[in-house]
């Protein structure tokens, strides 16, 4: 696991620091939290994906998929191992 919930994100919190005027120090969060957001969800669908994917190899339904990835319904998990 990572070493800290905030390790990932201390260059970023460098690079905002550095911007000394804070409307344009705003308007650069702003944006740069909007592609954190978008690359975190990417990340998510394909740890989803690889995670159901994984289960489905082993030769579980997508039933069973469903209850071990939160007790999700198996429409859910088939989407899950679809990338979606």
């Amino acid at each position: 696991m990572a070493d800290s919930p905030d390790a990932p994100f201390t260059r970023y919190d460098e690079q905002l620091r550095a911007i000394t005027d804070l409307n344009e120090r705003w308007a650069a969060y702003l944006s740069l939290a909007e592609f954190l957001e978008d690359e975190l969800e990417l990340w998510r669908r394909r740890q989803r994906q690889e995670i159901a994917l994984g289960f489905r190899d082993e030769g579980k339904t997508w039933k069973e998929i469903g209850e071990a990835m939160g007790d999700v319904s198996l429409q859910r998990a088939f989407q899950y191992g679809k990338g979606e």
